[in-house]
């Protein structure tokens, strides 16, 4: 006859399974009768990261490595935890030791590789990419990341090769072509950077950064309805998007539609209310609207601040 069950493998189940309050009051009822397993103490700090309670999953990760301090996956949790809660450079020295203690997981170089992008420490972000390459040279999201910060780099020739790579490991990894496709844009190959920006948005719809890049090469190239219809698809996805706003507006204000435009700014501002590029732009579609009164208070308060749009308004003004 098979044992019962432990509140801790429960647990485990019930974490799989995405609920985690569940996971947690187990987790909890296993430490009752273990209180030093070093396995239910970071199980109980991961359900609690998860539900967002970064705070109390460090404390639990940090007894999990008091009694065992050299647990990898506490560490990398542990390193995870403390760069989501603003201290990146001593996640970045937990995720590093995990990778010592594991150097065959991917995933604690990969971890080890998102930090140290983060604080544009390239050529250590790109080693430990190689390194996750190197563990599973099938996977092309390792491949994908490298990818990502050798472009960061300037070697957008090197990164599209690696790019390339990644698809033909997975032809449908949408991340890849996102990426490859903001490389070719920058390039200049508008063109061929729209057709991979498409593709990326064909096999991820939802990913309201492509479509952002998509609608900057649309209207690279001149095809700015097609432009207006990707950012109004961004904004239904994601209504807090100001930066997508004023480019709409900008869009609206091409096209001769200035009350689009002032519906779409001052959205935007009502978002981001110091957006300097939104609040130019709405002083123009003011005036276009022959409001040319609040429209010259607008300019004015822009330019006596500072900043390139101050600069731009400042001009505006003078020559008014």
């Amino acid at each position: 006859m098979n044992a019962p069950a432990t509140e801790l493998e429960l647990g485990v189940l019930r974490h799989l399974n995405g609920d985690l309050t569940g996971a947690e009051e187990l987790y909890r009822a296993a430490l009752e009768r273990e209180p030093e397993n070093p396995v239910v103490l970071n199980n109980l700090g991961f359900a609690l990261a998860q539900s967002g309670r970064l705070a109390e999953a460090v404390t639990w990760y940090e007894r999990a490595l008091t009694l065992d301090a050299d647990r990898p996956v506490a560490r990398l949790n542990l390193g995870n935890a403390r760069a989501a809660l603003g201290d990146v450079d001593g996640g970045i020295e937990e995720v590093r030791r995990a990778t010592e203690l594991a150097p065959d997981d991917v995933t604690a170089f990969d971890n080890l590789g998102q930090l140290l992008l983060l604080r544009g420490r390239l050529p250590e972000a790109e080693a430990a990419w190689t390194e996750a390459v190197r563990l599973d040279p099938a996977d092309p999201r390792p491949r994908t990341a490298l990818a990502t910060v050798i472009a960061a780099g300037g070697r957008l020739g090197e990164a599209a090769a690696i790019l390339h790579e990644a698809l033909a490991l997975d032809e449908e990894y949408a991340p890849a072509w996102a990426q490859l496709g903001a490389i070719l844009v920058v390039r200049g190959d508008l063109a061929s950077g729209c057709g991979a920006l498409t593709r990326a948005k064909t096999l991820s719809p939802e990913d309201t950064a492509t479509r952002a890049h998509l609608a900057v090469a649309l209207m690279s190239l001149g095809r700015n309805d097609d432009a207006a219809a990707e950012l109004t698809e961004l904004l239904r996805l994601d209504p807090a998007a100001a930066g997508a706003r004023v480019d709409l507006a900008v869009l609206h204000l091409a096209a001769g539609r200035p009350a689009a435009a002032l519906t779409q700014l001052d959205r935007a501002l009502e978002i981001a209310p110091d957006d300097g590029r939104a609040v130019l732009h709405r002083g123009l579609a003011l005036g276009e609207l022959g409001r040319t009164g609040e429209a010259e208070d607008v300019l004015r308060e822009l330019a006596a601040s500072e900043g390139e749009y101050a600069t731009r308004a400042a001009e505006l003004v003078k020559a008014a």
